[in-house]
């Protein structure tokens, strides 16, 4: 379904709907072209044991790769992480850490290689949720635009980089709140994991002692029966020898 409002000014008639989509006609030519690929994933790594996972990046205009991660179960909450590039190098590494995030700047385009280690650790698992943003950004020649930016910019008396820079600016927001989300979301799992794993050792804890105090208020009411029982064999070993 379509409006179109004509109206008339200084003696010029104009349609609304043709002005509004020449302009944004216009703003998808001039808006940086912007390619974002997000991939999250959870995985359960074992006590002892490194796993790796891979990322091609294809290095086109001003190119990042952004990596958050944040262990949400297991033992001390902590691993051993680090990024290597196309060429072998070590581009980033931290050792025992329970969550961090880093903004590598692509130089090469190539298969990142990202891992996660567990070597340290011998009996404890973690559960490590991780999320890989990889975004390029390749500006088209605004040359070709200048008159078509001067004639948006007296048709509609605004001025078309306003537009690319608000549009830029919602864009960033909104993929921040939607990172910033998933990430909240993974402390309340973090958080749910680490009281669930105390409650189950206080039960297991205090199933323990309880069965101990039995065991204990058993034993001393059968040896003190015993003591009174003359046909019971505690009661000969406690008898005083004359």
């Amino acid at each position: 379904m379509s409006l179109t409002l004509y109206f008339k000014r200084n003696g010029v008639a104009a349609s609304v709907t043709c002005l509004l989509c020449y302009v944004c006609l216009l703003l998808v030519s001039v808006v940086p072209l912007t390619v974002t690929v997000d991939t999250d994933l959870t995985v359960e790594i074992a006590p002892g044991n490194q796993e790796c996972f891979y990322q091609h990046v294809l290095m086109k205009g001003e190119t990042t790769l952004e990596l958050e991660y944040q262990v949400i179960d297991g033992g001390d909450m902590d691993i051993s992480f680090y990024i290597q590039g196309p060429n072998n190098a070590i581009l980033v590494a931290e050792e025992r850490k329970s969550e961090s995030s880093h903004k590598v700047d692509v130089q090469m385009t190539g298969t990142y290689k990202i891992c996660f280690d567990n070597t340290f650790s011998r009996f404890f698992r973690k559960v490590v949720y991780f999320d890989i943003i990889t975004e390029n950004e390749e500006d088209d020649e605004n040359g070709n635009w200048t008159f078509s930016k001067e004639d948006a910019a007296e048709l509609m008396d605004i001025k078309l980089d306003d537009f690319k820079s608000i549009v830029g600016r919602v864009k960033e927001n909104l993929e921040r709140s939607h990172q910033v989300q998933t990430y909240l979301k993974m402390f309340e799992a973090r958080d749910r994991n680490i009281q669930e794993s105390n409650f189950e050792r206080v039960n297991w804890w205090s199933g323990f002692q309880l069965f101990l105090m039995m065991s204990v208020a058993l034993t001393q009411v059968f040896m003190i029966r015993s003591l009174f029982d003359d046909h019971s064999r505690l009661h000969k070993v406690f008898q005083p020898r004359t």
